[in-house]
């Protein structure tokens, strides 16, 4: 007879299950893990507190919503092969000697990996994600912002992580959005969008990295306006009507 889990077993294997189905009925939870559903509730609640998952009417989601950006890593598994394709696009505007700075995003974290090849590049980021695949690379010299970490998003925010971003200089600034509505961008959390805001005003030049995706999201805070940026690339699969409007706009932007 197998042993009971541990409650932190427990809530582990429910944000495994929340990710793998992106989302998951209360029912299957309780039939799945064995327990009550008031003690799924209860893990469910502590969950949402953490922001590894979204509490919603019978169940749960990974899904983000106009409050809640999604999990980090399950935002990794998601649009592989566009981000990829953005990331190699962007990648081609970074010269040896360069500095950029990188957002938090899952998008421009592949754009990290694009870096292997440049001969020198200076790179500053609050993405722990980014410092961890670009620490110890002799072609990399790689400044972290510090900050207030949030596990949940991988990455530093906060007073500290501005005011280091406040006091240094870049020649491009990488980044990307949860949500583009109309002809502006948002994200779900204030200190992230005063942290993009923050790379913005220190690089001399900026691009945006979006998956069509973005196009058909919500979140709730303004960060930036589409007419911003330098260069904006889309992948491939952004419907025709959404090009037709962003053309009509004068909003220069490439497919990939």
């Amino acid at each position: 007879m197998n042993q009971p889990l541990s409650p932190s077993e427990r809530r582990r294997e429910i944000v495994n299950l929340v990710m793998a189905r992106k989302s998951i009925s209360l029912e299957d939870l309780v039939a799945q893990l064995g327990v009550s559903r008031m003690t799924i509730h209860r893990d469910l609640d502590l969950l949402e507190e953490r922001g590894l998952l979204r509490k919603e009417r019978g169940g749960a989601t990974a899904e983000s919503s106009l409050l809640f950006e999604s999990n980090f890593h399950y935002r990794l598994q998601n649009e592989n092969a566009e981000k990829r394709a953005l990331a190699r696009a962007a990648r081609a505007l970074v010269e040896p000697g360069s500095v950029i700075m990188v957002d938090d995003s899952t998008t421009t974290l592949l754009l990290a990996e694009e870096l292997e090849t440049i001969e020198f590049v200076t790179v500053i980021t609050n993405s722990l994600p980014v410092c961890e695949l670009l620490r110890g690379r002799s072609n990399v010299q790689l400044i972290l912002t510090g900050g207030s970490y949030n596990d949940t998003l991988q990455a530093f925010y906060g007073l500290i992580c501005e005011q280091s971003l406040g006091k240094l200089r870049a020649d491009w600034a990488f980044l990307s959005a949860s949500s583009v509505i109309g002809l502006s961008l948002y994200h779900q959390d204030q200190e992230v969008v005063r942290m993009k805001r923050a790379l913005m005003a220190a690089a001399e030049r900026k691009a945006l990295l979006l998956t069509h995706s973005k196009f058909k999201a919500r979140a709730l805070n303004h960060f930036g306006e589409l007419s911003e940026f330098d260069r904006v690339f889309i992948d491939a699969r952004l419907d025709e009507p959404t090009r037709q409007k962003l053309r009509q706009a004068d909003i220069a932007f490439e497919l990939v």
